[in-house]
């Protein structure tokens, strides 16, 4: 599909995780000299205000060590979920209060997400888990990571498929050979 006024570039997608898909989609477009790029899922819905929103907040969020800002969805886990009720949200309203609040987080879901192509390192080559270790790994040179205001609708996760048992599985061997400090903490059997 062409958009009037956009320029739209399609990319064979021949990796077989999400992390290989990622890179080669971000890295093309910093080869392409774009110096910032929003990752966004296949399967999420903007408001009129998304980007308006998230362009707010990177201007209001400090340049310095910011890596991912990312936009809060209904279908999403931990704080990045609309529906998270954090301290001084109040039942039974609307809105929570805390949604008018940008957070500093140590993991983000890309579902809608912007980076600098300064900040970016590759996703290890995973489905599930993958967003994780590149957030980990981000921190661990200093990165910060943010939830921002602004919302999307998120489908949520078909592309993998329901059996969410089976996707740690399949993550298992390659974080226990790689990240095994990581598989300690994540795969713990008690």
């Amino acid at each position: 599909m062409i958009m009037p006024k956009h320029r739209t570039i399609t990319s064979e997608n021949t990796a077989d995780n999400f992390g290989d898909a990622y890179n080669a989609v971000a890295l093309q477009a910093f080869e392409d000299g774009h110096e910032d790029i929003i990752v966004c899922n296949d399967d999420v819905v903007l408001t009129p205000y998304t980007w308006q929103t998230m362009a707010e907040d990177l201007k209001i969020i400090p340049e310095k060590n910011r890596c991912w800002v990312a936009a809060r969805a209904d279908y999403a886990r931990g704080m990045q979920n609309i529906r998270y009720q954090q301290d001084g949200d109040r039942n039974g309203t609307i809105r929570h209060a805390s949604e008018n609040s940008i957070i500093e987080v140590d993991v983000i879901a890309p579902i809608f997400a912007h980076i600098t192509k300064n900040a970016w390192i590759n996703f290890p080559p995973l489905n599930w888990f993958s967003d994780d270790i590149q957030c980990l790994d981000l921190q661990s040179t200093g990165g910060k990571h943010y939830i921002s205001r602004s919302y999307v609708h998120h489908v949520g996760s078909q592309t993998c498929g329901p059996d969410f048992k089976q996707c740690v599985e399949d993550a298992k061997p390659w974080i226990q050979q790689n990240r095994p400090e990581l598989a300690e903490l994540w795969f713990k059997t008690t």
